[in-house]
Formats: structure tokens, sequence, C-alpha cells
């Protein structure tokens, strides 16, 4: 706020949420939230700096006095107050001159009520409850709220130069809309994992608040806390005002304008299940995951990435069903998309408002509108979404629109003709049937991954054809992988291929002349790449269809009524 100057000297502001505390004897003021602001240009009254003045002071609650922290099930005394004595920090100390007292207060808070002062409580039957929202890092541990469990992450081993250890996370949901994450590691895990259980309500006492890891958690708040053994959790009765989800729903249409990495809520309709593909991170790690579509009525269609679990989970129920995300993450990974994470929670046909009302939209005419696909790329269905009529590109737009030459590559939809496939050479390579890689052949027909480091008696061919495209603007050159390959050559993988040009060449030229001139629509990958210092732009093909000319004339008729 200093910063841009929307706070300046002698300006009068009100302080909406703030903490009192003594450091090293003097007096004060933790804010953490600033209501109105005024602009003033020169000081009203005369304010006096209380630690200077001789005045009365008001004098901080002693740690003797404090009163003990509500412990669950004990009604609590007539003079427990919300005010705790503050743990000490650090603080900027600063003076001002000595000046005379001043009555003006436009926007003054009662000072007394600002010291010591804990988390905002509200009461229970049986026992003094804080607002999940009120709670911070400053409020030290002496808390108890009431929270729904919305999720449970499962629990996940981690290892490091420091240890090993595990650890599992909640979100916590109370009747004031008030969501924060909780962590347990370790004896925690064992100790609370099988309790808590998502949608159950509970009691939670004695967790360490913390800034939040926003790399880790889809709540919005900038807290989250960690339980220990010693935290006293235990089970509440239902409570009727706690939700039993808080949603904050974005349009798909909206999320083409919200920043990567940022945690949306999104709910729609699944339009298309990808299957499950297993793949090696950089890290070397194993990695199942599943893309799905999701449409809306703001017309827009994207893609969500499954990872792991879910993706392994069975998601053949889910189409054209509603599917609710709470916390995904949106990515800028080939236009717009969302992915899970370990704190997402799905919901299918949940019972809210918004479910009604898509299932109204899609069932009345929603399921037939030409959407705007948000999302250029990707692996579910083969390599990436084919977008919308509507957004089909031609050939020449490779050269026309300088296509490739950016920072990231370019994706476009074509509907082109398979013209030439080169097959003199090099039509597929020998693969790690783990990682897929390229493996090295040695005298003893022994195969070695050097990123596996492994030996193989056998290995995997997998196709990286050279193909012509054309259209009525044009051609390229585009290079079809495994998938897209088989498609190409009518199903035939590239171990029949490799058998046959050693077995049968007659056969061989015969199927690959049987695989020409058939038309496809194709997601092309466009990016210019340095080949011996010079530019070259390389079309891949991330994914292709067969023309469906019924589908094709329909999408036609429409377009011309809509052109006219």
């Amino acid at each position: 706020m200093m910063e841009n100057e929307s706070l300046k000297t002698n300006y009068v502001l009100q302080l909406k949420d703030y903490l009192g505390n003594e450091v090293q004897g003097r007096r004060i003021l933790i804010v953490l939230s600033i209501g109105d602001i005024v602009p003033a240009f020169d000081r009203i009254g005369s304010p006096q700096n209380i630690e200077g003045s001789k005045g009365p002071s008001i004098p901080a609650a002693p740690a003797a006095s404090a009163p003990p922290a509500a412990s669950l099930g004990a009604r609590p005394t007539p003079s427990a107050q919300s005010s705790y004595q503050q743990p000490q920090a650090p603080v900027n100390q600063y003076k001002q001159p000595p000046v005379t007292p001043s009555t003006y207060t436009p926007l003054a808070k009662p000072a007394p009520a600002a010291y010591n002062r804990g988390p905002v409580v509200r009461q229970d039957p049986n026992i003094r409850l804080a607002d999940i929202q009120s709670l911070n890092p400053y409020a030290g541990g002496r808390w108890t709220i009431k929270a729904r469990v919305t999720n449970r992450a499962p629990i996940k081993n981690w290892s490091n130069a420091r240890g090993s250890g595990k650890l599992f996370s909640i979100d916590l949901l109370d009747a004031k809309g008030g969501e924060i994450r909780g962590t347990f590691f370790n004896d925690g895990v064992d100790k609370f994992y099988e309790m808590l259980r998502p949608g159950g309500v509970f009691y939670f006492a004695g967790g360490k608040v913390k800034m939040a890891n926003r790399k880790f958690s889809a709540m919005d708040n900038d807290y989250e806390v960690t339980f220990d053994t010693h935290s006293e959790i235990s089970p509440a009765p239902e409570d009727a005002q706690i939700s039993q989800m808080h949603y904050t729903f974005k349009k798909i249409a909206e999320i083409e304008n919200v920043p990567a990495e940022s945690n949306v809520d999104v709910i729609g309709i699944v339009r298309d299940v990808g299957q499950v593909n297993e793949i090696t991170s950089k890290a070397g790690k194993q990695l199942f995951k599943r893309d799905i579509s999701l449409v809306d009525d703001s017309n827009a269609e994207i893609k969500c990435t499954l990872w792991n679990e879910r993706a392994q989970e069975d998601c053949s129920g889910w189409l054209n069903q509603v599917l609710a995300i709470k916390g995904c993450r949106v990515s800028d990974y080939n236009g717009r998309s969302i992915g899970s994470s370990m704190s997402s929670s799905f919901t299918i046909n949940p019972t809210i408002p918004e479910a009604g009302h898509l299932v109204n939209w899609f069932s009345n005419g929603g399921n037939a509108v030409q959407t705007k696909s948000l999302s250029s790329g990707g692996g579910g269905f083969g390599g990436g979404s084919l977008g919308s009529f509507a957004e089909r590109a031609v050939i020449n737009d490779i050269k026309g629109k300088q296509l490739g030459f950016g920072q990231k590559p370019d994706y476009i939809t074509v509907k082109g003709t398979v013209n030439f496939i080169k097959h003199d050479t090099g039509v597929y390579y020998q693969a790690c049937p783990k990682c897929q890689k390229k493996v090295v052949a040695d005298v003893a027909q022994n195969y070695t991954c050097e990123k596996c480091q492994t030996s193989y008696s056998t290995c995997e061919n997998r196709y990286i054809l050279s193909v012509v495209m054309l259209d009525h603007t044009g051609s390229t050159w585009t290079t079809c992988f495994n998938d897209q390959g088989k498609v190409v050559m009518n199903g035939r993988t590239a171990d029949e291929i490799g058998e046959l040009r050693d077995t049968n060449p007659t056969l061989y030229e015969s199927i690959f002349k049987e695989a020409l001139f058939k038309q496809y629509v194709c997601r092309l990958r466009v990016k210019a790449e340095n080949v011996q210092e010079e530019l070259r732009v390389k079309a891949g093909v991330v994914n292709l269809e067969p023309v469906n000319f019924v589908q094709e004339s329909k999408d036609l008729l429409q377009a011309i009524a809509q052109y006219n």
C-alpha cells in the first residue's frame, strides 16, 4: 500500500481486524484487515504517542491470568473472555513527535477491545468455538473450531535428504463458510486418518496455524493448520448449518482469463472420457493420467486432466453427467486446461441448484450446441482435442499466418488428405518397453535403454511416419507418432509392418498404397526448430480421426446457415 501510495502520512484509515500485543514492554498493533481510507493532507488534531504518554495506559493482560485453552466437552467459565496473551514477535519500531490530545476520531475503534484479542468466537452448547476465518498465526493455539471434513487426501509417503515420513491432508468447512486445510504427519497419520472420514463433523483444537503453501492447497485461505498427536479432535453432532461442500464456481468461458496456477471450482457436463495412460515424469516416476472434457452453458469446453488414483477410478458412468470439481488447478499448457490435485474434490450429480440448471440446459438443446474449446492439446483423446468445426483452419495458414515462430507451439485443426507416406526407410524406431525411448541393440540382440539403464531381450517397434497432408490450399510434411501412425496404417502395428518388410515386400508396398488418399481431421502442433543452423517449421500430428462424412455434412449446412 505504501509502494502504490494508496496509504500516505496523515491519511485516516479504518482497522477492520487487528490484534494487540506487547513486545519488549512496548504495545503494538498487528493489522490483519483495513477498511476505508480517507485522504488527509494535514494532521487532524494532535494525536499522542502512547509510548511516550504519561496518561493512563492500557495494561496488557498478565500471562498468569490468561484463561486456559477450551477443552473439548468443557463448559466455559463465566470469566472466560476472547482475550489471550499473544506470542511475541519482532516489529519495526517507530516513534512520532509528542503532541496534544485530539477529540476527532471519526473511524476509531475502542482501544481496550483490540489488545490481547484472540480469534472471533461463537457459542456452542458446550464449547466456545472460533470461526475458521478468524484463525491466524498470531492467535496462538487457544482455539477450538467445529468443522466438517469435506475432503480427505490419500496418505502420501515422502523421502528426502532430511529423512522420510508420511502425511495426509483434510479440507475443513465451518458454519460461516470458512475453509482451511489441515495436515497431519507421521504419528498423527496413524492416530487420526481412519477417524477423519469425509462428511463427518468434528471439534478441532490444538493445531499450529501457519501461512499456506499455495502449491499444495486449493483453499481460499492464506493460512493452513498443522495438527499433531497432541491436538484434541473428537466427533461432533451433525450440524445442518455446515454445508456438505462450499463452491465458488467459475463458468468455463471465464477460465480463459484466469491466471495460470490459480485454483478454481468448476461445474459442467462431462462430454468425453478419455482412456487411462501411463507416462513417465521427468523425475522417472510412473504416473497415470486421464483426460475428460467438460462443457457448460457458457458454450465453452475445457479439458480436465485426472492424475494417478483419480485417473484409475471407473469413470465409465460419468459421460453426459454433471460433475462438480472443488479446487482444480488452471494451466496454460496448450491454451487453457484444468487439472486435479491431491486436494481436489469430485462430485457426480451433486444436489445443488447449479447442477439442476445444467441438466435443464443440456436436455433442452445444450447437447447440440457448438462450443468453443479452450484446450488445444493433450493426450487423453489420442493427443489433443480436435475442437469445433468453427475453429477449423487450412494448411496454408501455417505459412500465411507465420505459425510456429512464437515461444510456444501453435495448434491448428485442419481437414487433410494423405498424399504421400515415406516408407523406404525409417517408418518406426525400436523403443524401450517401459519408457518408450529409443533403445540400442548390441551384437547379442539385446536392447539397452540408456534412460532406464536396463537391457531387454526384446523391444517394441513404434511408428514415426513422415506423411504429406494436403487440402485445397496447399500441402505440408507432418510427423505421425505411434498412436496416430496406427490410425493412418489402418490399425496395423509397427511390429506387423516391420515383419512384412523383411518377409513380404510386395504386401508391404500395397499396405502403404492402401493408406493413401484418405481424409482425416487432424490436430497439428506447429513449431519452428533449428536444424543445421536453419529454422524449419515442423508440423506434428497430435490427434487425427477419419472424416465422418455425415457429421461433416451437418456441420457444413449449419455453417452455411449461420453465414447467411
